[in-house]
C-alpha cells in the first residue's frame, strides 16, 4: 500500500509507501543514511552519533567495553526494528508538517 501526497504550491505529487520499511530496518544502523534520505534529520543525526559511539566502543579492548558493545548492539537492533516499523509513518508525518497534503483528501496514513 502507499499514499500520495501533493505539494499545494508546485502541484508535485509523490507516493510514499506504508507499513514496514526494509531499507530503514537494514540501513538505520549504517550511519542513519535512509533516515537522512527521508528528511528525518534529527533521527538520522541520532543514529549517526549512536553508530559512531558503537564503533568506537567496539575498538576498545576491555571487558567493560565488550559488555557495553553488547548492550549497544542490542539497542541498535531495537532501533532497527523501530525504524523498520515506523519510518514510513514518520516520513509521511514529516511531509505533511512541511506543507504537503494528501492527494486524496479523505485518506490519511493512519486509516
Amino acid at each position: 500500500m502507499s499514499i500520495s501526497l501533493q505539494h499545494p504550491g508546485t502541484g508535485r505529487v509523490k507516493t510514499l509507501p506504508e507499513g514496514w520499511s526494509w531499507s530503514c530496518f537494514f540501513g538505520a544502523t549504517v550511519l542513519g543514511l535512509p533516515l537522512f534520505k527521508r528528511g528525518l534529520l534529527v533521527w538520522g543525526s541520532a543514529m549517526l552519533v549512536f553508530d559512531i559511539v558503537t564503533l568506537i566502543v567496539g575498538w576498545i579492548d576491555t571487558d567493560a567495553a565488550a559488555d557495553l558493545y553488547l548492550w549497544l548492539s542490542l539497542v541498535g537492533l531495537a532501533a532497527s526494528v523501530f525504524f523498520g516499523a515506523k519510518a514510513n509513518d514518520m516520513t509521511a508525518e514529516h511531509a505533511v508538517a512541511k506543507g504537503w497534503e494528501f492527494a486524496d483528501r479523505h485518506r490519511h496514513w493512519f486509516d
